[in-house]
């Protein structure tokens, strides 16, 4: 059971998670995700060095 309160206090804070950015801006966010991602799987032994620096070279 949801209280009116929990609901209500909900909405306000999706409200706040909505952003917009523009098409520049969406360009760099998904540029740094990938290499945020490509540094992880580096660091948990999946990509060698020799494949991290290659993807992080091809999406810079």
């Amino acid at each position: 059971m949801v209280l009116e309160t929990d609901k209500n206090s909900f909405m306000e804070k999706e409200k706040l998670m909505n952003i917009t950015l523009d098409a520049t801006q969406q360009k760099e966010l998904k540029k740094t995700l990938k290499c945020g991602i490509y540094k992880e799987l580096h660091k948990r032994d999946i990509l060698s060095d020799a494949q991290l620096n290659s993807l992080l070279e091809h999406n810079s």
